[in-house]
């Protein structure tokens, strides 16, 4: 990432107004879920009505155009289940912080959307072939998303499981992503998408393999500069970067061409800027009496306008 992708580099907010500090979008994104959950238990929302409109299902998703489904069913939970959405906001918290610290807000934000949206979809896909497709609720794809990152990039850095329980970040999610298809075999993992959890599993792979950011996927990013760490660049001398006078067939080898003197300051400066990359490539002991010439040109014209500006 160039230094311009930082989020304390790019001089825009970094969340809401009214949520400023660190992690704002992760602290926004816990609030909106756990606002979602209350008012749905507070105002009694009838669950036709959420599971018709608002959880995914592949009949709505597939067959009657709900394609907000997708994203939607990412902010429900099951309001029997308290430790369901406790789980994970506690784990969104836990690692979502440190990623939006290290992406920024807006590529955080939108890795966790795009996680939601394809966790949720490639569930709804395998469902789509189910005789008795359940609807699903639940953020646990989009959050898995966030921890598999968090993971490729500490696997060993150790966080309380349960709260008192220290284990390195990698057993964390093979235990995240292994149990419930290991219950599943036992008949015991009920309700629990499974595929929703592969697949955000899956995309932060791709997303950290391939540099899926959003700011990198999108050209001109409004003008924004945008500064990056590169290799010098080496030249080789036999292909100089501007055209340079040739030698006459009187001239002997390693002779300054005669027209030396007399070049343009432009044609002058790209041969200096080749004898000072050889310099710094290979040392000055091996320089021709051409290279030579070519510094001692330089250096006269230099002093000559330190001797016109006095």
């Amino acid at each position: 990432m160039g230094i311009y992708d930082r989020e304390y580099y790019r001089g825009e907010k970094t969340g809401p107004g009214w949520f400023s500090g660190p992690a704002p979008w992760c602290k926004t994104l816990i609030l909106i879920n756990v606002v979602v959950f209350l008012a749905q238990r507070l105002l009694n929302i009838d669950d036709g009505f959420v599971v018709d409109w608002l959880a995914a299902t592949p009949r709505g998703i597939f067959h009657q155009g709900r394609i907000w489904e997708l994203l939607t069913a990412t902010f429900l939970h099951d309001q029997q289940k308290f430790l369901h959405i406790i789980v994970n906001m506690v784990f969104l918290w836990i690692v979502g912080r440190e990623m939006e610290s290290l992406y920024g807000g807006r590529d955080f934000l939108a890795f966790y959307l795009a996680a939601a949206i394809v966790s949720t979809f490639c569930w709804a896909l395998v469902q789509e072939f189910s005789p008795n497709p359940l609807p699903m609720i639940g953020a646990s794809g989009a959050v898995l998303a966030v921890v598999t990152l968090y993971t490729l990039y500490y696997p060993k850095r150790e966080i309380l499981f349960f709260g008192f329980i220290p284990m390195p970040m990698w057993l964390v999610l093979a235990i995240y992503l292994v149990w419930p298809i290991l219950a599943e075999g036992r008949g015991g993992a009920g309700g629990v998408a499974i595929e929703s959890h592969l697949a955000g599993a899956g995309f932060a792979f791709l997303f950290k393999h391939f540099d899926l950011r959003w700011s990198r996927l999108i050209e001109g990013r409004f003008g924004r500069p945008r500064l990056k760490v590169v290799a010098p660049p080496r030249y080789e001398a036999s292909r100089p970067r501007t055209p340079v006078p040739t030698r006459t067939a009187n001239e002997t080898v390693g002779s300054m061409t005669p027209t030396t003197s007399v070049l343009p300051e432009d044609q002058l400066d790209a041969r200096l800027d080749e004898v000072l990359a050889k310099i710094a490539r290979e040392g000055g002991n091996d320089l021709t009496d051409d290279e030579r010439k070519v510094l001692q040109e330089a250096s006269r014209r230099a002093r000559d306008r330190r001797s016109d500006r006095r």
